[in-house]
């Protein structure tokens, strides 16, 4: 029997155990809905995420028009409506990594069979960006990096691992991670990544531990035909 494995449920499942404290139980029922593979509406800094990727994906191809606002006065002169372009508030953010994607693929759909002590797990997922054999993933802060600590801070995230796997002719994973002004990046090669077969197992170890969240994994990520 073949099961299916992705980043979102392994770093779901790492949350567990690298969650602030007094977050334990929202960790916890984090996992539960990923574990169960049920379809739930993201929550605002999500949202916030998914609307500064499209923005940064608008400028990397060139579609994004700024908001003209007039209030429809026309120059005299020339004729034309006099105004002036609005832009969003995150698009300084954007541009930088919309610079540095721009020519990407967008939204790869990456996967690879993985044996992890003879069992067979499906690895898959969704790279936001692959360009030039370097895979860019966008991330964003709702707070000021002011406020945040983000050395290294990707440095446990199954991401990386698993899709520097999927993708072998890929040679480095760089995380841009921006809070609409400042950009910070961190990149990471194979020799700086656990290799994936050591996460699933200890992943799958630590299940055999909870009979009862085996059996759900077992029964809603088997890999269908």
């Amino acid at each position: 029997m073949k099961t299916r494995i992705t980043k979102t449920l392994l770093d779901s499942w790492n949350y567990l155990f690298d969650c602030a404290e007094g977050q334990e139980d929202n960790a916890r029922e984090e996992f539960l809905t990923t574990l169960k593979r049920e379809q739930t509406p993201p929550n605002e800094a999500q949202q916030a995420g998914l609307d500064f990727e499209h923005l940064v994906m608008e400028i990397a191809e060139g579609r994004f028009r700024p908001e003209f606002v007039t209030d429809g006065t026309v120059n005299s002169v020339s004729g034309e409506v006099m105004g002036y372009d609005r832009y969003p508030k995150y698009y300084a953010g954007a541009k930088q990594i919309a610079d540095i994607v721009r020519g990407g693929q967008w939204q790869v759909h990456v996967d690879t069979d993985v044996e992890v002590d003879g069992r067979t797990f499906w690895l898959h997922g969704f790279c936001d960006v692959i360009k030039a054999g370097v895979i860019y993933d966008v991330k964003f802060k709702t707070k000021s990096f002011n406020n945040l600590d983000l050395w290294h801070s990707y440095s446990h995230s199954s991401q990386h691992c698993a899709y520097l796997r999927c993708v072998p002719e890929a040679y480095e994973f760089v995380y841009l991670v921006s809070d609409g002004e400042s950009l910070y990046t961190e990149a990471y090669d194979r020799r700086n990544s656990e290799p994936i077969e050591n996460i699933i197992r200890n992943f799958m170890n630590w299940l055999k531990g909870e009979p009862e969240l085996l059996q759900i994994y077992e029964e809603r990520w088997v890999v269908d035909g």
